[in-house]
This record gives structure tokens, C-alpha cells and sequence, in this order.
């Protein structure tokens, strides 16, 4: 079945840019576009899980900021990522916005590093432990599935991932035994499924707080955070245990 995407309502412009300063606009470093770039991998991503086109304006406004006379050059260099890292390519749609289109092969990993590899396996624990927060602190397993799907992961499939390898076993039993997920068996439910959790490295490696803030910039609207009120319980809580 063919993908849909649902347009932000909001005003698409912008209306609210201001050009940088000559200082603000010299020229990046490259570890600096480098870095910005993979800001905006992780804005595009997800956008993406949430079926919500990124929006240019927010790109410059929320993720550039002060670099954002660099948008044309940045927006390459991301582009490059996703299609190496995770297979995806960033298409313009109508009202200057973004979306990922799945490219991924099984050819897709030939030549790629061993740093892109890593790179897609962060990407992926991110992605994971961001969704089982907004979805209540705990995912089951159908819910795992299909959000998968959405990144263009089949955990059931024989053929091994060209960067990932063996999702299932990844998931399963590498992400368990490093002490990201906490995988349980949910025996109330019929038929019985497994359930997952942060576990304990995720909380210690992890910000709730900023996971928060980035699904807010991803709605736009000058959405709060405080508007996910069970959410936002939590990351008062991780804050006050921290002192903060």
C-alpha cells in the first residue's frame, strides 16, 4: 500500500527568517557541516515516523538557526547520509517540504564503511528508544513491527540488513545484552507478545527532555513540550532525579 503523508497545517513560509549576520554566515568547518548535517538526518527521521513532511522553514529556523544561508549545501551533504546510511533519499514535495523515499537495495551496502555502519546502528537505537517514549514508555510487539516498517526494517527478514545485519538478532539480543532495550513477555495479552523498554544504558545515555523537544519542532507551531503531558512528566522527573 502506497505511503501517505499528512501536511502541517501551519504557515509554510518564511515569513519569520532573518538573514544571518556576515560573521554567522562564513564558511562551515567541515566538522561542523558534517554535524549539521546529521542534525538534519535526525530531524528528516523523525518527521518520517511520525508521517509528518519537514518543513524548509523549520529546517532553517529550528535546525540551521544561524547557519541557515547554508541550507542548499547542508541539505546535500544529508542527503548523502541517508542515502548511504539508511537508504532513503530526501525528496521535495509541494510547499517547500521533505519526505524519505526508501531507496535501500541489497546492493545498498556495498562500499560502505564501518563508520556508516555505526552510524546506522545509532541511528536505529535512537529512533527505537524515541519511539517507545512517545508511545507511553513501553511498545508492543505488533507496534514495534510495524514502526520498523516505517524506517524500512523488516525484523522478521531472512535477508540480513547491508548495514545492520540480522535486525531481529540486533534487537533481540545485541540491543538487550548492551543494556538499551529491556525486552519482556507480556502474558496478559492474547497471544502472548513481547513488550519493550529503555533499558538501563539508555536511561544513562539518553535525554528524554531532548527527545521531547525534537518531536515539538518536528509538530512546529511553537508546540511546547509541556502539551504532552505524560511525557512531560517524565522528563520532570528524570530531571528532578538528576538535580537539574
Amino acid at each position: 500500500m502506497p505511503r501517505q503523508y499528512v501536511e502541517v497545517s501551519s504557515d509554510d513560509g518564511d515569513d519569520d527568517y532573518k538573514p544571518p549576520t556576515q560573521s554567522q554566515g562564513s564558511q562551515l568547518m567541515p566538522q561542523e557541516s558534517a554535524k549539521l548535517a546529521g542534525s538534519i538526518c535526525n530531524f528528516l527521521l523523525v518527521s518520517e515516523c511520525k508521517k509528518i513532511p519537514a518543513k524548509r522553514s523549520d529546517i532553517r529556523k529550528l535546525v540551521l538557526k544561524d547557519r541557515a544561508r547554508h541550507f542548499n549545501a547542508v541539505m546535500r551533504e544529508a542527503n548523502d547520509i541517508m542515502e548511504k546510511v539508511f537508504g532513503y533519499k530526501i525528496k521535495e514535495i509541494q510547499n517547500s517540504s521533505y519526505i524519505l523515499i526508501n531507496t535501500l537495495s541489497t546492493s545498498a551496502g556495498e562500499g560502505n564503511s564501518g563508520t556508516e555502519a555505526q552510524a546506522a546502528r545509532i541511528g536505529l537505537i535512537t529512533s527505537i528508544l524515541a519511539a517507545i517514549f512517545m508511545t507511553g514508555d513501553k511498545m508492543h510487539e505488533v507496534a514495534m513491527e510495524e514502526y520498523l516498517k516505517t524506517l524500512g526494517l523488516d525484523m522478521h527478514s531472512k535477508e540480513p540488513h547491508p548495514l545492520l545485519g540480522n535486525v531481529h538478532k540486533l534487537i533481540h539480543q545485541d540491543l538487550v545484552r548492551e543494556r538499551y532495550l529491556e525486552v519482556t513477555q507480556d502474558t496478559s495479552a492474547d497471544p502472548p507478545c513481547r513488550e519493550y523498554q529503555w533499558g538501563e544504558r539508555a536511561h544513562l545515555e539518553l535525554s528524554k527532555k531532548d527527545i521531547l523537544e525534537l518531536v515539538c519542532k518536528v509538530y512546529g507551531d511553537n508546540m511546547r513540550p509541556e502539551i504532552w503531558t505524560s511525557q512531560w512528566k517524565e522528563v520532570v522527573k528524570e530531571s528532578a532525579s538528576q538535580g537539574l
